[in-house]
C-alpha cells in the first residue's frame, strides 16, 4: 500500500483597506482622514512555499509570493516547462538529473521583475516490492526470505511474521530468517519497504505452509508380520503429513501407488495422522521380505518411509521320495509337496528350467521327478514352481548332493603336478606326494610301495628304499558309501650306476673290414655312452670301425654316464690289427 503526504502551502496576505473614489484612504490611526498617494513598488521579499523533497509519480503543490504594489503577476519555469500563476502543481514522470523550480514576479505597473529558485531533492519509489524465499517452511531449520523494492536513493526494510492473527516476531533488514515452532502449520511474512529520504513506504505479504512429515508406521490387521505365499493381505500406513502427501508401497520388487487415503477425525490435541491402506499379494516365496511405505510431502518434496520385514511362509517344498542318500548309479526321486493344482507344476535346477529326458522323468501330475539313474552332475538345488492366480510361486529349494566316486585318482607332487608313469627319486631324498581323487563325501586313501602297505594318509613324505632301484608306488582311493575304489600308480626309479662297464665285439681288426662294438653298463635309468676313437668322441651305445691302413694295434674306450646322477665310468680296450695284403718287408 502506498501512502503519500503531499503538502500544499498557500500564502495569503490579508490587509484591511478603505477605498475612496480619489484613491486609497488612510488606515485607522492616520490623523484628520487625510488622503495619501501610494506609489508602485516591488517586487521584493520573494518566497516559494512547498516541500523540499518530491517523489516520482506523486503530485505536489507549490506557491510563489512577493511584496508588490500593485499585486504582481507570476510565472514558473522548471526544466523545459513553464506556467503562469502564483500556484504550481508538479508531478514528475521520471527522475531528472536535477529539478529546479524558478518563480518570476512582475510588477504590472512598473514592469519590474524579480525571481527566486528552489532546488528539489527527487526520490523514486518505493515500488515493485517482492518477497523471495522457499516454497514451504521446514521445521527445525532456519528458513530465509529476501525482500526487494525499487527505491532512490535507498530503501530500508522491516518485517513482521505471524500465524493467523498472532504476531510471532519482527525484525529489520533486507533478509529474514525464521524457524517455525512446532505449534503452527503455516506462517505469513510481511515486508515493508520505506524510502530512506521521502519516508514513503509500501508493503507486501507471503503465506507459506509448514511442511510436516513425521511419525510414519505400518500396521497389519492381525498385528503379526508372518504371511503365506499365494495369499493377499491388507496393511495400513499411518503418517503425519501437512499439507498433503503422495504414497508409494514397495514389496517384492514391485511398487504400488495409493492415492485413496482416509483422514480420521481426532480429538483436540491429537496428531492429525493420515491412514493409507494397501492390499499386498504375496507371490514370491522368500524367507523374509521388506514391506515399505513411503510418503512424499507435495509441498516440500521431502520423503519419509517405514519398513516392516515380513516372514513369508512357503506352502510348497521339494523333498526326497526315495529313502537313503542320493548315490550315483542308482535311481532317486524328488516330490513337490503342498500343491493343490498339480497340473500347473514345472521344475527348476539351480534356478534354470529342468529339461526332461529318458533319464529324467516326470510323473503324470508333475509332482514326482525321477532320476534313473543318478549321476554326479545331478548335484544342485531343485525347486518346483506352482502357478497360482497371483503369479508363479517357487517352492523352498532342496539341495541334492549326489554321492559318487572315486573318479580321476592321481598321484600329485607338491608344486609340480601329476607325477606321470615314472617318478625319479635319489636315494635318501624326500618327495612330498598327495593322492587326489574326485569323491563325495570323501574317500579313504591307502599307499602301497613295492607291494607293501606304506601309509593311510592322503599326503605322504616319500623316501625310496633300495634295493630295488625300480619299484611301483600305488595309491588306492575307497568310497565307503558307493563301496567303489580307484587307484593310480607310478614307477619309482632310484638312479644306480654306471658299474660293470664292458665292450663286446671282436678282439681284432682286419684292414678294410667293418667291425661292430657295443658298450654296456649296469645303470638305472639307462646310461648314455660316449666312445673315444682316433682322439674324437662318438655318441651311442654301438660303434662301427673300418681300418683303411695297417697298424700294429688300435685302442678304443667307452664312457658310460647316468642321465640322472651324472656319474660316469670308462672302459678301455686294445685291438690287434691284421692285413692279408701286407708282406711285412
Amino acid at each position: 500500500m502506498l501512502r503519500q503526504t503531499a503538502c500544499l502551502l498557500l500564502l495569503s496576505c490579508l490587509a484591511v483597506f478603505s477605498f475612496h473614489p480619489k484613491g486609497i484612504l488612510a488606515s485607522e490611526g492616520e490623523q484628520d482622514g487625510a488622503v495619501k498617494d501610494i506609489s508602485p513598488s516591488g517586487p521584493y521579499s520573494m518566497a516559494i512555499r512547498g516541500v523540499d523533497t518530491v517523489t516520482v509519480g506523486v503530485p505536489y503543490a507549490f506557491t510563489c509570493s512577493a511584496s508588490c504594489t500593485p499585486a504582481c503577476t507570476f510565472s514558473w519555469r522548471n526544466g523545459n516547462q513553464s506556467s503562469t500563476g502564483a500556484e504550481l502543481t508538479l508531478q514528475l514522470k521520471a527522475r531528472p538529473p536535477q529539478e529546479v523550480l524558478t518563480c518570476v514576479a512582475i510588477n504590472p505597473d512598473t514592469g519590474k521583475t524579480a525571481s527566486i529558485s528552489k532546488t528539489l531533492v527527487v526520490t523514486v519509489g518505493p515500488s515493485n516490492i517482492m518477497i523471495s524465499g522457499p516454497s514451504m517452511l521446514t521445521l527445525g531449520v532456519e528458513n530465509n526470505f529476501t525482500c526487494t523494492a525499487t527505491c532512490y536513493p535507498s530503501c530500508t526494510f522491516s518485517w513482521n511474521w505471524m500465524w493467523e492473527e498472532e504476531v510471532l516476531g519482527s525484525s529489520s533488514g533486507a533478509t529474514l530468517s525464521i524457524t517455525p515452532p512446532e505449534t503452527v502449520d503455516s506462517e505469513t511474512v510481511l515486508c515493508e519497504a520505506m524510502d530512506s529520504v521521502s519516508h514513503l513506504y509500501i508493503s507486501t505479504s507471503l503465506q507459506r505452509y509448514v511442511a510436516r512429515l513425521t511419525d510414519i508406521y505400518i500396521t497389519s490387521p492381525s498385528g503379526l508380520w508372518t504371511v503365506t505365499a499365494g495369499q493377499t493381505f491388507l496393511f495400513t500406513c499411518f503418517v503425519e503429513c501437512t499439507p498433503s502427501c503422495t504414497y508409494t508401497w514397495t514389496f517384492e520388487g514391485k511398487t504400488y501407488d495409493n492415492d485413496q487415503i482416509h483422514i480420521p477425525v481426532f480429538h483436540k490435541g491429537e496428531k492429525p495422522m493420515i491412514q493409507v491402506e494397501q492390499e499386498i499379494s504375496v507371490a514370491q516365496a522368500h524367507r523374509t521380505e521388506p514391506l515399505t511405505c513411503q510418503a512424499q510431502n507435495t509441498v516440500s518434496g521431502a520423503t519419509i518411509s517405514a519398513t516392516q520385514v515380513l516372514t513369508i511362509i512357503n506352502p510348497y517344498s521339494v523333498r526326497p521320495a526315495t529313502q537313503g542318500v542320493p548315490m550315483a548309479g542308482k535311481p532317486f526321486s524328488l516330490q513337490c509337496i503342498g500343491s493343490q493344482n498339480p497340473a500347473s507344476i514345472t521344475w527348476l535346477k539351480n534356478s534354470l528350467p529342468l529339461p526332461v529326458s529318458e533319464r529324467l522323468v516326470l510323473s503324470q501330475d508333475n509332482t514326482l521327478l525321477t532320476f534313473s539313474p543318478l549321476m554326479d552332475s545331478d548335484t544342485g538345488t531343485y525347486q518346483c514352481v506352482v502357478n497360482e492366480e497371483i503369479g508363479s510361486i517357487k517352492s523352498i529349494g532342496y539341495e541334492m548332493q549326489v554321492n559318487y566316486g572315486p573318479f580321476k585318482v592321481e598321484i600329485v607332487e607338491a608344486k609340480k603336478g601329476p607325477v606321470g608313469k615314472e617318478l625319479t627319486a635319489l636315494a635318501g631324498s624326500i618327495t612330498a606326494l598327495q593322492c587326489v581323487a574326485d569323491c563325495y563325501p570323501g574317500c579313504s586313501i591307502s599307499w602301497f610301495y613295492n607291494g607293501k602297505m606304506l601309509s593311510r594318509n592322503a599326503s605322504i613324505s616319500f623316501t625310496p628304499v633300495t634295493p630295488p632301484n625300480q619299484a611301483v608306488l600305488r595309491c588306492v582311493a575307497y568310497d565307503p558309501l558307493t563301496m567303489k575304489n580307484g587307484s593310480a600308480e607310478t614307477t619309482v626309479i632310484v638312479p644306480y650306476g654306471p658299474v660293470d662297464v664292458t665292450i663286446s665285439g671282436s678282439s681284432s681288426l682286419e684292414v678294410g673290414v667293418k667291425a661292430t662294438f657295443t658298450c654296456n653298463a649296469a645303470c638305472i635309468p639307462a646310461c648314455t655312452y660316449t666312445w673315444s676313437l682316433y682322439g674324437s668322441p662318438v655318441k651311442g651305445s654301438s660303434i662301427d670301425i673300418t681300418l683303411n691302413r695297417y697298424v700294429a694295434t688300435e685302442s678304443i674306450s667307452c664312457e658310460a654316464q647316468n642321465s640322472v646322477s651324472g656319474k660316469t665310468a670308462t672302459v678301455n680296450d686294445t685291438l690287434t690289427v691284421s692285413d692279408p695284403q701286407w708282406c711285412g718287408c
